[in-house]
């Protein structure tokens, strides 16, 4: 840890007797330093928690850490004004009392600063007019998902701002630090939160009061500890007391986290997915079916057939790898009401409208799609398939645990 503080601590001795021209002595302090000068200072720390991450550091490194920021800037009577930014909330939670003197705001929590967290949807709309190359709908759908405390969208502004610069969307997120340690802390805790992660995949919100996460929770074991830190880190968004997962570039993370062997069966769907996407846009009903019947016959608690989000989660563990390729949307407005899956193609493949039917039949449920035009959203493409999928819940019925599946080709 000396090899950081020591270097930080002779730079401030440094510039402090070339700027004020006062002596030092061996042993004074740090608050002796600063208290010779007779003015008042500004401190600002950019990213005060990063140095959390590196490999370097264990607890007791950490201790020190904020030992060391207390030492600098608690109570001192040469501090006019301390600004820190990070993801930890260091106020509320570092240990003890080192560091409990700050006001702390975030955008989960704060209103008095609350415009200036992240890009609003007006921000963004007017970003898109300013450089004329991207369209809203399509950075809403990748970037968007947060809230601030008064309900108002929020975007994350270092994926926009790539995606202006670039030209184009694309998953900007970072591979290393905090992503990389909650991977691994899902992975090591699959337990805990493996069923809460499909839920949130699957776009079913999951209610939890979150407890807080900080510093010194080093260690994430606890279902409540690992969200609570994943909506610290930005990888979940919580609204009005549910989690959410905020976007399409964030979904595109837990993709990769879903197919670690650690998933177990979640896994062997995930890997199979690719091949029922083909069975899809092959048109081979008999195969698709059986392939989405053997994922569901996996030993995962969540999935029932006599519950329609459990079978919802499934068919979007089924077609996960479809991101790829779709803008997938789970209950989607459009045309006289909501469609149970929607798959806005972004290369030249057809689009594919998929309706779940309960206690009835495939030949149904692509009436219902047809009737309701849920065709409307995707009617612009070229081909379009038709999926309806029907189970049975009656285990004396004959179709009990069989589904039965049709595709039809539209245009």
């Amino acid at each position: 840890m000396y090899i950081i503080i020591t270097p930080i601590k002779e730079k401030l001795k440094e510039d402090l007797v070339n700027q004020y021209h006062i002596t030092i002595g061996q042993y004074d302090h740090i608050y002796d330093w600063f208290s010779k000068t007779n003015e008042k200072f500004v401190f600002i720390l950019d990213e005060w928690d990063s140095i959390f991450y590196e490999s370097f550091m264990d607890d007791q490194d950490n201790k020190k850490y904020l030992k060391f920021l207390k030492e600098l800037t608690k109570d001192k009577s040469y501090i006019q004004l301390v600004y820190m930014t990070g993801i930890l909330p260091i106020a509320k939670y570092s240990s003890g009392s080192e560091l409990n003197n700050f006001n702390e705001y975030n955008f989960i929590n704060d209103r008095k600063y609350t415009d200036f967290f992240g890009f609003t949807d007006l921000e963004v709309n007017n970003l898109c007019k300013q450089y004329n190359e991207m369209k809203y709908e399509e950075l809403e759908y990748w970037y968007d998902g947060y809230y601030t405390m008064d309900d108002k969208k929020l975007f994350n502004p270092r994926s926009v701002t790539n995606a202006l610069s670039n030209g184009y969307c694309d998953n900007y997120w970072t591979e290393t630090g905090p992503m990389s340690e909650i991977s691994d802390c899902i992975e090591n805790n699959v337990d805990a939160v493996k069923k809460d992660v499909i839920q949130l995949v699957s776009d079913i919100p999951v209610k939890i009061k979150l407890e807080g996460y900080s510093a010194s929770n080093k260690e994430l074991k606890t279902r409540n500890n690992i969200l609570s830190a994943m909506v610290i880190f930005g990888f979940l968004t919580y609204h009005n007391g549910c989690l959410y997962i905020p976007n399409h570039e964030l979904m595109l993370k837990y993709e990769e986290v879903l197919s670690r062997k650690s998933m177990g069966s979640v896994q062997d769907i995930v890997e199979r997915s690719e091949r029922i996407l083909e069975a899809t846009l092959n048109e081979d009903e008999a195969t698709l079916a059986k392939m989405i019947e053997d994922a569901h016959d996996k030993e995962i608690d969540l999935f029932h057939y006599n519950d329609e989000n459990s079978m919802a989660c499934l068919l979007t563990l089924c077609y996960i790898k479809a991101r790829d390729d779709y803008y997938i949307r789970r209950e989607d407005k459009s045309g006289k009401g909501r469609c149970d899956m929607i798959f806005r193609p972004i290369n030249d493949i057809p689009a594919i409208i998929i309706e779940l039917k309960v206690n009835d039949t495939p030949e149904s449920a692509i009436q219902q799609i047809i009737d309701k035009n849920y065709i409307q959203e995707v009617e612009s493409n070229d081909e379009i398939l038709l999926i309806g999928i029907s189970y049975h819940t009656n285990s004396k019925h004959p179709e009990y645990k069989h589904l039965q599946v049709k595709i039809v080709k539209y245009k």
